[in-house]
């Protein structure tokens, strides 16, 4: 029979380029890693064989990171620039994704149509949409897609020994890891040693004639018998694995990474810290959660056995420190290095294979003559169309997460500042910016001068860096004192660093920046502060550089994209006679028997429904509590929690509406009291913790003590605060708190001409006055009155 185009492919294709296409345009420079990406490619762009880079850190070596991604939006970038490269970069690795897991569902179902079912729930993957609209993890997506291609050669050479397959499959090895190191090295545990097994175990079904009928001794001997095609591709793995980013071996022995480890939300236990749970477990799963009976129940069948083993570790590595499994497994030294959200990835694509073997079953297969058969057909399109909206939600959700939860600042105009840089010879010192978060990446790509900070910790080695657990000095408030008294050693000796300039995003830093003798310069047209330090020697004419050997420098240069080279040769002639169908796809499956899908296990249908209500069930009640907990007005503590919260946000409306309604307090007001009061607190503090006390409570009414913990750039501050909280029509409100109102005059006045002062004492007020003191005295005080009536008219005396 004629192999046909798979139509679900293409439509995957279609609809992947188009959705994310269109939509990475919005999200991908606000994610974590992409513009990071873009200051590498930047490096390659104008010195491709040079690895050392002085924009950051004093200067570093960019071999500490495989190079391929970055080379290859380097080489993009001269047709349209550096974004253009990113974004092309990125829709083929969107491309290498659908079609890499259509392979890979190939593989394991021998069936075009369960491998076209699961391309296209991959593109709606909530993990998938999260590694890419949230974190812009380029490399680790290009690197697992190109695993999941090297599946099936892999599977191909052991089967039939054949060299081609042998080659294409360490052709594909070698280019993933020249896109990303980790991958390799993990994959051949969790991905490539499952698929050993899955054709050892195909080829002793060959040999017993029934999977049923293998046994142990069968297994060992057909091991036996591949075990030299196993070797020699286990030999030549590691030959590529080291051999293709050799530099990066040496570098890494040459300069170990010995530095405090630095928090990763990926670690943290999810049942106490939610918004990580959130982030780096619930996400990623999505809607896989509810299949994961039906996932367990196919792969430890005997034929996926080793896959079963597989997706149980990812399972649980992925869980981070919510157990202490994960640590034991890698060791703690492992555990404190590694982002461990890399694992639920890896297991949530390893499970979309058998998600798109379910949906075959339920559109078309055994699960829904089943499910019509005992429910009725009304039943089971309910049940579908309320997975299908489930699936559109989670992916509508991952996707606007950065728009309700921003974690980036605001998009800086970076023009002015490059500008500054580039006149009067301002980049023959060193700058540092401040609340920049990842776009000071994109910033030293604009511009050649170079800054104390940088967004690689791998690459730090300054000991005020790696001694602390803070990533970046930019955002140095988020480590509380930690980071604050990182940042103070750069501050305070800038003369040290050659560092003479301070771009500031966010007033916070201004007190540390008087205290240790910075005066502001300017402010550029973009909003952003200028601070300056007189007196630093501008930067030596020769900086200090690591020396690398000139054959590391054209290995580096040269081999990733040979590999790519190399690997699109090898597949030249397949693709040509597929397109132009001069004969079969050589590359098809070799799986020795069709899998039947008939006659659902009733069991494993019923233990899914219940599992679906339990985890429905165990969803809403985490819902519930997040709405007793998060819901302002709730009760009296959350109001509380959720008006300093608004204050240390700066959303004073939002502040203002927690106020009582019925006090005489106007909005006016209540924002000039909160301009006047506690100055240090409402403008160069972050609030660090609250702890709610409370003192008496009815029904009507509570008093608390919150006792606050603050954090400035100077020092720590402890406040108590005491509130009495009201219920009206329902809700808490906060009843005002009455301070003086008086603001005393100064004290010491230097002026060089004579003047006068009253002693008076000025006043907070919105009303407006003619002098520039007024008495302390109230505007209308009546002590006593009387009305008296006199030749008919009435007059009040008092």
């Amino acid at each position: 029979m004629k192999e046909r185009t798979n139509k679900y492919l293409i439509t995957a294709l279609l609809l992947g380029i188009v959705f994310h296409g269109s939509t990475m345009f919005f999200t991908l420079e606000k994610t974590y890693d992409a513009l990071i990406h873009l200051f590498f490619a930047n490096h390659y762009a104008t010195n491709w064989f040079e690895p050392w880079n002085y924009s950051w850190y004093t200067g570093f070596t960019v071999m500490g990171y495989p190079p391929l991604v970055h080379q290859s939006i380097a080489l993009f970038s001269g047709i349209g620039g550096l974004k253009f490269g990113l974004f092309t970069v990125a829709l083929i690795a969107v491309s290498l994704f659908i079609t890499g897991i259509y392979r890979f569902a190939l593989l394991l179902s021998n069936n075009r149509t369960i491998a076209g079912y699961a391309a296209l729930l991959a593109v709606i993957s909530s993990s998938f949409v999260e590694t890419l609209h949230l974190f812009g993890q380029l490399p680790s997506i290009v690197g697992i897609s190109l695993l999941m291609h090297a599946l099936p050669e892999i599977y191909n050479w052991l089967r039939t020994g054949k060299i081609y397959y042998f080659l294409r499959s360490l052709a594909l090895i070698a280019v993933t890891v020249t896109s990303h190191h980790v991958t390799p090295i993990f994959g051949m545990i969790f991905f490539i040693f499952p698929v050993i097994g899955l054709a050892l175990m195909d080829a002793s079904k060959e040999k017993v004639g029934s999977t049923s009928l293998i046994t142990f001794r069968v297994f060992l001997k057909t091991f036996y018998f591949h075990f030299k095609r196993i070797i020699a591709f286990g030999v030549g793995s590691l030959v590529l694995i080291i051999g293709c980013i050799l530099p990066y071996w040496i570098n890494t022995k040459n300069n170990p990474i010995t530095q405090v480890p630095i928090p990763h939300g990926s670690r943290d236990n999810f049942l106490e810290i939610t918004s990580s749970g959130l982030v780096f477990f619930l996400i990623p799963w999505g809607l896989l959660l509810i299949f994961l009976p039906y996932f367990f129940y196919r792969y430890f069948s005997k034929r996926f056995l080793f896959f079963g083993i597989s997706f149980s570790l990812l399972t649980i590595l992925g869980t981070g420190g919510t157990t202490p499994i994960p640590i034991k497994l890698l060791g703690e030294n492992a555990f404190n290095i590694l982002t461990l959200d890399r694992f639920t990835l890896w297991a949530s694509i390893m499970a979309l294979p058998l998600l798109g073997e379910f949906t075959y079953r339920f559109a078309e297969g055994d699960i829904k003559s089943y499910f019509q058969l005992k429910w009725g057909a009304t039943y089971h399109r309910l049940i579908g169309g309320i997975l299908v909206g489930l699936f559109i939600f989670m992916t509508i959700f991952t996707m606007s997460l950065g728009y309700f939860r921003p974690s980036q600042p605001e998009k800086i105009k970076m023009l002015p500042i490059v500008n500054f840089l580039n006149q009067d010879e301002h980049d023959k010192w060193r700058y540092l910016p401040l609340g920049f978060g990842d776009q000071m990446a994109w910033l030293s790509a604009q511009t050649n001068a170079m800054t104390v900070d940088g967004n690689y910790h791998s690459a730090r080695r300054l000991p005020e860096l790696t001694t602390r657990a803070i990533e970046r000095l930019e955002n140095s408030k988020f480590r509380g004192v930690e980071g604050i008294g990182s940042l103070q050693q750069f501050l305070t000796v800038p003369e040290k660093y050659h560092l003479k300039y301070v771009f500031s995003n966010d007033k916070f830093y201004d007190p540390i920046l008087y205290f240790t003798g910075w005066h502001r310069l300017q402010r550029l047209e973009n909003g952003i502060m200028v601070w300056e330090r007189a007196g630093i020697p501008p930067l030596p004419s020769v900086l200090p550089k690591e020396e690398t050997p000139l054959w590391l420098r054209l290995l580096w240069g040269i081999i990733p994209v040979s590999t790519v080279l190399i690997t699109i040769m090898l597949y030249a002639k397949g693709m040509w006679n597929t397109t132009l169908k001069i004969q079969r796809n050589p590359a098809k499956n070799r799986s020795n028997s069709q899998i039947l899908y008939k006659n659902i296990s009733p069991v494993i249908v019923n233990i899914s429904q219940f599992w679906t209500v339990i985890v429905f069930i165990l969803l809403l009640f985490g819902s519930y509590q997040f709405y007793l907990k998060n819901t302002s007005q709730l009760s009296p503590s959350n109001v509380v929690k959720a008006y300093y919260d608004a204050l240390d946000f700066k959303e004073f409306e939002k502040a203002y509406s927690f106020i009582n309604p019925n006090s005489e307090k106007s909005k006016s007001q209540f924002m000039l009291e909160i301009s006047v009061s506690d100055g240090l607190l409402s403008s160069y503090s972050k609030l660090n913790s609250m702890d709610v006390h409370i003192l008496k409570e009815t029904e009507e009414f509570a008093e608390l003590e919150l006792r606050t913990e603050w954090i400035s750039p100077l020092n720590k501050i402890h406040k108590i605060f005491t509130h009495q909280i009201e219920k009206v029509n329902g809700k808490w409100y906060i009843n005002p708190t009455n301070i003086d109102l008086d603001i005393p005059p100064d004290q010491l006045i230097s002026e060089n001409q004579t003047s006068f002062y009253n002693h008076g004492r000025r006043r907070i007020t919105t009303e407006k006055t003619f002098h520039e003191d007024v008495l302390k005295q109230p505007v209308v005080e009546v002590i006593s009155s009387r009305l008296i009536e006199k030749d008919g008219s009435y007059i009040i005396v008092g």
